[in-house]
């Protein structure tokens, strides 16, 4: 190589090392709009079960649950996260980023049509109830709603997929860990600003204007997204394209084929993560849809305060993700990391569900435990699936973690909405929410027993989970092994 080629491919690399984090701020941010869209709703559950003479909608539990599970029922019952990972693996991140936030702008349009445009007195019958899960007579209100998100929840998974394999593309090598924690804290972010906020919006100009800002943020972020392609086309034009193009041979190869499919499914550590996933998110993402109902009916606190306090969760992991990411970077130990955050959130829900210490800081310390579980175990988990899985293969195993993912994501708050409606009082209308907790506690349980599988399985297996991902350069090697040689003369 000669020295002006040496130079070009230097320069090229600033390029590419400056403009990957702007690539990063981009699609976290239309990743976090996404995230204020899905939790907006969830601070007001009160107000949607409240009667409709109290100002509320009426819904039940169950048909609260229902919406809430909803997010889910297109990925699973018409494969579309698995679908929307071989479109990924097979024509490239701008087609699919495209379609997928379009998706969830529709879908946040219907949602919203359905709150403010159809009245919560219709209703309709249904012949197929999920095995009891869904209600059989249903409000039409609640049904459209919850046609509206999940359209918005395909999209919605499917443009996570997408951003992870643009994050893993530009960072493989480099700060992926670290990458991924600011991706998910700007994520975080999206949750707690919904959580904290929507009571307030709503208490001041309605429930109609919380869900168009919302659908108004899902414009925003799909004009970033196009904005994006905009760049990423400039980029690939560009002669350091060949560079990148270079550094992804030696991952890609081919395009993905069937055998790419075998090859993830045929993996045992993808299984565990998958698994770790599910167990995880079903006993965290369903329960901040039932936190506020939690504290205001078994602590005694009031509607807005309720909203600010499961609010902690999520902005603790602003600051941790990124954190545990440097962590996770520098240092390893990435299996670890997802243990430790598994048993923590075990233990939350274990003190959430005993019957006295019914107090509102008791609670408040219990969200501030549960942020620092839900920034270990994400911040940790999905920078590992790039160590388990190729590049290549990596959009068809996001896509068919996040399937198994929406399995909870759909079954349990449906679940736990009919147990809730089992233990709501018929004459003070007060919830009991033992048998709620117990649940998220059982999952918290399974979760702990499989990331203590996932590091065993490491340590046999050698996925790399416990080392460090910063893969140091060849000057740096060479500089560090200069100076062990150096030392060694003296």
């Amino acid at each position: 190589m000669t020295d002006r080629h040496a130079f070009s491919i230097a320069k090229l690399g600033g390029i590419i090392t400056s403009r990957r984090w702007i690539v990063l701020f981009m699609v976290a941010f239309v990743m976090m709009m996404g995230y204020v869209f899905w939790d907006l709703i969830s601070p007001l559950s009160t107000l949607l079960i409240s009667h409709i003479e109290d100002k509320g909608m009426g819904w039940t539990a169950a048909e609260y649950g229902f919406y809430a599970g909803s997010y889910s029922v297109f990925n699973i019952f018409l494969l579309m996260l698995f679908w929307g990972g071989i479109i990924l693996d097979r024509y490239g991140i701008r087609i699919t980023g495209v379609l997928a936030t379009g998706a969830m702008l529709l879908g946040a349009c219907i949602t919203y049509y359905a709150l403010v445009m159809i009245p919560p007195t219709d209703y309709t019958d249904l012949s197929f109830t999920l095995f009891g899960l869904i209600p059989a007579h249903i409000k039409v209100q609640v049904l459209v709603a919850a046609l509206g998100f999940g359209l918005f929840g395909m999209g919605c998974d499917i443009t996570g997929i997408t951003v992870s394999k643009i994050v893993t593309k530009w960072f493989t090598g480099h700060e992926l860990a670290s990458a991924k924690g600011v991706q998910v804290a700007m994520a975080r972010l999206g949750t707690a600003s919904a959580i904290s906020l929507s009571p307030l919006i709503a208490f001041y100009f309605g429930l109609s204007a919380l869900v168009l800002t919302g659908a108004i943020a899902l414009l925003i972020a799909f004009l970033v997204f196009l904005l994006y392609l905009f760049l990423d086309r400039n980029y690939d034009r560009s002669a350091h394209q060949q560079v990148v193009q270079t550094m992804e041979s030696n991952h890609e190869g081919e395009r993905f084929s069937i055998r790419d499919l075998l090859k993830v499914v045929s993996n045992p550590g993808f299984w565990l993560i998958a698994l770790l996933c599910v167990m995880f998110y079903s006993s965290i993402r369903p329960f901040m849809k039932f936190a506020t109902d939690l504290l205001i009916n078994k602590y005694g606190v009031a509607n807005l305060t309720a909203g600010w306090i499961v609010s902690v969760i999520p902005y603790g992991t602003i600051i941790l993700t990124p954190l545990f990411g440097i962590v996770y970077d520098r240092i390893g130990h990435g299996a670890r990391l997802m243990l430790i955050g598994c048993l923590l959130i075990t233990v939350c829900h274990g003190c959430l569900a005993l019957p006295m210490l019914n107090n509102e800081w008791f609670a408040l310390s219990l969200m501030l435990l549960a942020g620092v579980a839900f920034a270990l175990v994400p911040g940790a988990m999905w920078p590992s699936v790039p160590k388990i899985v190729p590049l290549r293969q990596l959009g068809t195993a996001y896509s068919i973690i996040y399937y198994i993912q929406n399995i909870g994501l759909m079954l349990v708050p449906m679940w736990v909405g009919n147990v809730i409606d089992r233990h709501t009082s018929t004459t003070t209308g007060h919830v009991d929410y033992t048998m709620p907790m117990l649940i998220f506690f059982g999952f918290g349980l399974l979760a702990t027993v499989v990331a203590a599988i996932l590091l065993a399985a490491d340590k046999r297996r050698d996925y790399g989970l416990e080392q460090a991902n910063i893969v140091p350069s060849k000057d740096d090697r060479a500089q560090s092994a200069s100076c062990n040689q150096q030392a060694c003369r003296e």
